[in-house]
């Protein structure tokens, strides 16, 4: 039978710090409840992220958690998944001081892993599930974007988003859909991580142990892993500095120039 945990069991093991304040729930709390086991608990998680995670285990050889059980649990009203506990240090804490070969070993098992993810190709816009776009475009109404049919549709949705953002100047609303609209057609639609960030990236030395943080995942047109990877950057760090993501990513510059114009409107 699939292990659960109670509230009790939860009281009494060790809590990460949240994650992040999730938008549409409460913040999402990480438990260690033995030495092989954690569990995410929150009212804002979506049982999609289980889903994605075992997918991406069972098609490819990126390192992810094991997931042991995922449910709703009756008594708190949250979410939970069970899932293996893996030893390492995010990414952000250890790259500036890795050696010059250190992280070129990084970047090289990084951009096979994202080779491989882009592999999967997608027939609609969405989560593994088959359900609605989780992503910070999409904050104003979760749940109310997609699945969508196509990159038009797709393109739709943001335009959408763009007019109920918080821009109080409607011409540069205007004018900034009109720029997704003439850039973002003609894509390949792909899995993708969508918060592929040091943070969520685990590693022991030089060696990559666990990707993790695939709640906002998807299929999504190829430029979107990119452009949301550097929409709003840590520029001081040397992640950034040193442009390694365009050593994994195949640079989207131009779409990017567009992400860029969006994030005023949105937030």
């Amino acid at each position: 039978m699939p292990r659960t945990v109670s509230q009790g069991d939860l009281a009494n093991a060790h809590r990460f710090a949240h994650r992040f304040a999730h938008r549409f729930g409460e913040p999402t709390a990480v438990y260690k409840i033995d030495s092989r086991t954690v569990v995410r608990s929150s009212s804002g998680i979506r049982l999609a992220e289980a889903e994605t995670m075992k997918f991406v285990r069972n098609n490819t050889s990126i390192p992810v958690p094991e997931v042991y059980n995922a449910y709703k649990d009756d008594e708190s009203g949250h979410t939970r998944i069970i899932m293996e506990f893996i030893d390492g240090v995010a990414l952000e804490e250890a790259w500036d001081a890795y050696s010059v070969t250190e992280k070129e070993s990084v970047i090289t098992q990084l951009r096979g892993y994202m080779e491989e993810l882009r592999q999967i190709k997608g027939t609609f816009i969405g989560a593994v599930d088959g359900s609605w776009c989780d992503d910070h475009f999409f904050d104003g109404d979760c749940g109310g974007y997609g699945p969508f049919k196509d990159e038009d549709d797709f393109n739709a949705g943001i335009i959408k988003a763009l007019k109920q953002g918080k821009s109080p100047v409607p011409t540069r609303i205007s004018m900034t859909c009109e720029m997704f609209l003439e850039t973002m057609k003609g894509h390949e639609i792909v899995f993708t991580h969508n918060d592929f960030a040091p943070r969520n990236i685990l590693v022991q030395g030089s060696k990559v142990v666990a990707i993790i943080g695939w709640e906002l995942a998807g299929y999504y047109p190829d430029y979107w892993e990119y452009c949301n990877a550097m929409r709003r950057p840590d520029w001081h760090s040397g992640w950034v500095t040193e442009r390694a993501l365009d050593k994994i990513l195949q640079p989207r510059l131009r779409e990017l120039s567009v992400m860029w114009n969006t994030t005023e409107i949105l937030w």
